[in-house]
């Protein structure tokens, strides 16, 4: 079975391997101590092979310094693809999640997406896991819908994950790196400011992420 893990392993100098998840592009590139390319990284991610204790690092940049688009490494119809939040005990938030599925599915094409939560509610990345298998998935991809690679993504994801796979073990699985620092969140963030902004002047209703909430407000 492959697992592949993101992880961001410190003083290492590695040559990355190469993968595509989705429109991001993961080139060929050097991480460690020399120099600091680092900066330039939005994630990194471990491949083992457990049956020939193969490793090495991949790691994700933000498409500066020679970035290549590979055309062979895609989703494809075996693929299923887990899009795992935190979760929480507020049955809107995580709802929510199930509509960005949607949008992502809409989208993207992919015929076999599962919302997960780490936590707190259903469906369980245990549960994602089994319906991308019973769907038809060979391979599972994991993508936490997280901005930033603490505890979580570093433990507790890769754990689950893990304790879900026992139970197919001719599936293989990996873990993506989180959302991170990609530009596209610039545009995000500012449209979210420039709409609340609107809301309180009284030129917008409430955008649905806090529609109902009366949160957007002056204090």
């Amino acid at each position: 079975m492959f697992q592949m893990n993101c992880s961001a392993p410190s003083n290492v100098y590695t040559k990355s391997l190469f993968l595509n998840h989705g429109n991001q592009t993961l080139v060929s590139t050097k991480a460690g101590n020399r120099g600091n390319p680092s900066q330039n990284m939005l994630g990194f991610a471990r491949l083992h092979d457990s049956n020939r204790g193969l490793r090495s690092t991949c790691c994700l940049t933000n498409g500066n310094g020679g970035a290549r688009q590979l055309n062979n490494h895609r989703v494809t119809s075996r693929d299923g693809l887990i899009i795992v939040d935190h979760g929480s005990r507020r049955k809107e938030s995580n709802l929510m999640l199930n509509e960005f599925v949607a949008m992502f599915m809409e989208k993207t094409g992919y015929p076999i997406v599962e919302p997960a939560h780490m936590e707190l509610a259903e469906p369980s990345i245990q549960d994602a896991f089994r319906s991308c298998v019973e769907k038809g998935a060979s391979r599972v991809i994991v993508s936490p819908f997280f901005l930033f690679p603490g505890r979580h993504w570093h433990q507790d994801i890769p754990s689950l994950t893990a304790e879900a796979a026992k139970d197919f073990p001719g599936v293989s699985y990996m873990i993506t790196a989180p959302l991170g620092l990609h530009p596209l969140l610039v545009d995000v963030v500012n449209d979210r400011i420039k709409h609340c902004l609107s809301h309180v002047a009284g030129d917008a209703d409430e955008c649905a992420v806090c529609a109902g909430t009366g949160k957007c407000h002056l204090y």
